[in-house]
């Protein structure tokens, strides 16, 4: 009956029975009611729909501090967490105000996706303790089974510990971005700087003359970084280097890599290390490097490498060759000067009694010559001679013989301090008048012709027409020649035709006159030639030799600013050259000289880098043998020719007929890769000095030369 009259309430008035039966609803589901929200640690209340509190958990009691009884019944919901007056969130979904929850909660306002009708924001409310609290709020619209709205359930969170463990979490996070910020503003003013300072020492890498590397110090000695600058020197690119672990090694001249890679092998366990070697370039040349490294250990269990430098010193290597040989003419020069300033004292010093003696030796011997009359006529019976167990004959022959000796002892020692004088002399003040060579050359031939005919049954006279004039002094030209001239006859054996030859030509590259006196002599050996200069050394000292002879004409040549030289083989003959510049002030700058003759410009190079004063010329087509005997001709200072045999127009056994029989003084070398042509015809005139195999070793090459008597200069 109750049911049926409710039910009639109902219909008459919807908004009253949805409030009286939510009410009913709650009420007799207050068991239900209180295990599902009462003892949620959550605090949570219901509204109806009427805005009325209908249940308030005992979670929200502790929260708010507000008994149930005291709200329970009213719309004083607010009441939880606000002061004064104001809609909840329930209060706002009962009414469908969903819309302004945004303008009341300060908080995030989200709609929930999982519950239809649930709406959750978040608020801080600082009248709650002393620092305030943070609340999350839940609401979800509560609907009957037509779906209509009868109320709502609101939850209250504290969530102040999260929020505030939320707040410290981003300062920490702010702070950590505020030191990542600094750090990185140092790192990148540090890698700033770093990078300047790179750029910088790159810059400086890349204009200094060297090739900086790294590469391990294990057996390979693999290379892993190359500087540009290496692509400058040697024509590869660093990265050639460090692909291929075996790519520096391979390019190592053949004769240089053995040693070399055994010290390198020593040398990657302790210290610093230079080396010198050959390197092959892009270009198929080889350049002297020098190799500069040192061992680095960086401890912490790290790898050991090494840093080294490269740098190419080929042109130092022949300036370092030309200086050896600057050096010995220097050194030989002021031994002449310190010399010729002891001689001058000394003889002076034996002038004087020379003088005496010989002047008494005059005296001594009129005075015996008056003497040995009176002595036969009165005293030759004379029993007194028996007594004295010498006699009459005998004291009168040993005397004139003795008297004979001394004057012929004492020309010699005249003779001697007047070549001593003329060593010592330095008369360069004296004034240089111009000088016909031509004219010097017939003037000597009247003097010593007639001497030097006695050996020499030919001389042959070779002088170029209209010859300019030198400036210097006739008289001192004309005795280095004549000296020059008797040096050749007395080097001739009776055993043989002797022949000289006198050649006298115009050299435009050193504006200078060229004098060379040629003989088929006995010639030199080495040792010979080391010495032959020095005064006081001669080969002919048992035959009178003072040897004075070579050094005074080298004083009187260098007095002239020229130069004089001297290539010699022995059993062959010598050939002595004298350069006289054209002005007499300006030195003449001449040292001896190898020509290579080769096809092959690599291997031309690859000779060239071996001496220092190599002359090469690559070979074509359009050259012939009558070209290579012209160049000879206007390059006096070759004193060595190597060449391959198979040339592509000469023939080199024809090639080196013909230079034997122009230059016989000249030293030859062939080679050839064709064992065909290993050897010469049977009988041929004029065969080279040596025969080399392709390929052959630059070393045993250096050899043949070191021990070859080389021009003098």
């Amino acid at each position: 009956m109750k049911d049926k009259n409710r039910q009639q309430k109902v219909r008459k008035n919807p908004k009253y029975s949805d409030n009286i039966w939510a009410r009913e609803v709650f009420s007799n589901g207050r068991q239900a009611l209180q295990s599902i929200i009462g003892s949620s640690p959550i605090p949570a209340f219901i509204i109806g729909k009427d805005h009325l509190i209908i249940y308030w958990n005992k979670a929200l009691e502790e929260l708010s501090g507000i008994k149930a009884e005291e709200v329970v019944g009213t719309g004083q919901q607010w009441r939880a967490f606000y002061k004064t007056a104001r809609p909840c969130m329930a209060d706002l979904l009962v009414d469908k105000f969903k819309k302004e929850i945004p303008q009341w909660y300060a908080g995030k306002f989200i709609k929930s996706k999982l519950i239809a009708g649930a709406y959750e924001a978040t608020d801080f409310f600082p009248e709650l303790g002393k620092r305030g609290r943070w609340l999350r709020f839940t609401a979800a619209i509560i609907r009957n089974s037509k779906g209509s709205v009868i109320g709502a359930v609101e939850t209250l969170e504290d969530i102040t510990p999260a929020k505030r463990a939320e707040e410290a979490l981003l300062k920490a996070h702010e702070d950590l971005e505020i030191k990542v910020k600094e750090r990185t503003r140092k790192l990148a003013k540090a890698n700033k700087a770093l990078k300047d300072t790179t750029d910088h020492l790159s810059l400086i890498l890349e204009f200094l003359p060297i090739v900086s590397y790294t590469c391990n110090a294990d057996e390979d000695l693999t290379i892993t970084f190359v500087s540009k600058r290496v692509k400058e020197i040697t024509g590869y690119t660093p990265a050639q280097f460090t692909e291929s672990p075996s790519f520096w090694q391979e390019h190592i001249h053949p004769e240089d890599q053995l040693d070399i890679l055994g010290k390198l092998k020593s040398a990657a366990k302790t210290g610093t290390h230079q080396f010198e070697y050959r390197f092959q370039t892009a270009d198929g040349s080889y350049r002297w490097l020098s190799d500069h490294r040192r061992l680095i250990k960086p401890g912490n269990r790290l790898r050991s490498y090494m840093v080294g430098a490269w740098q190419d010193i080929t042109e130092d290597k022949r300036i370092r060759q030309e200086g050896e040989l600057r050096l010995q003419q220097l050194i030989q020069s002021h031994k002449l000067k310190a010399l010729g300033e002891v001689v001058t004292g000394v003889a002076h010093e034996i002038n004087n009694p020379v003088s005496f003696i010989a002047n008494n030796i005059t005296m001594l011997e009129e005075m015996w010559n008056a003497v040995e009359p009176i002595l036969a006529s009165d005293g030759a019976s004379n029993t007194d001679w028996g007594d004295k167990g010498i006699g009459y004959v005998e004291v009168c022959t040993n005397m004139k013989e003795i008297i004979e000796e001394f004057k012929t002892a004492s020309q010699r020692i005249k003779r001697v301090i007047a070549g001593l004088k003329e060593f010592a002399r330095t008369d360069e003040t004296a004034p240089k008048k111009p000088v016909k060579i031509e004219e010097v050359i017939h003037g000597v031939l009247i003097i010593v012709g007639a001497q030097v005919r006695k050996t020499v049954s030919r001389m042959d006279l070779y002088i170029d027409s209209n010859l300019p004039s030198v400036q210097g002094h006739f008289q001192k030209i004309e005795q280095v020649i004549a000296n020059l001239l008797i040096n050749a006859h007395q080097s001739i054996t009776p055993d043989r035709k002797g022949r000289v030859i006198i050649t006298v030509r115009s050299i435009e590259r050193f504006n200078a006159i060229l004098i060379e006196i040629e003989d088929n002599g006995i010639g030199m050996e080495k040792e010979v030639l080391d010495h032959v200069f020095e005064p006081f050394f001669t080969t002919r000292r048992d035959r009178e030799g003072t040897g004075l002879g070579l050094s005074i004409s080298y004083g009187l040549i260098k007095e002239h600013k020229g130069i004089i030289g001297v290539l010699s083989r022995p059993g062959i003959g010598s050939r002595f050259s004298i350069y006289l510049p054209l002005d007499a002030k300006t030195q003449i700058n001449i040292r001896p000289a190898i020509l290579c003759c080769d096809s092959d410009a690599l291997y031309l190079n690859e000779i060239k880098m071996s001496f220092a004063d190599v002359i090469d010329w690559q070979c074509g087509p359009e050259d012939t043998c009558d070209d290579v005997i012209a160049y000879l001709e206007a390059h006096p200072e070759v004193d060595i020719f190597i060449s391959e045999i198979n040339l592509p127009a000469i023939n080199g056994w024809e090639l080196s007929r013909k230079i034997k029989e122009r230059f016989p003084l000249l030293f030859i070398i062939l080679y050839s890769d064709d064992p065909l042509t290993g050897n010469p015809a049977a009988g041929m005139a004029g065969q080279p000095d040596y025969v080399l195999k392709k390929p052959f070793s630059l070393l045993q090459l250096q050899k043949i030369i070191r021990e070859t008597g080389r021009q003098r200069l």
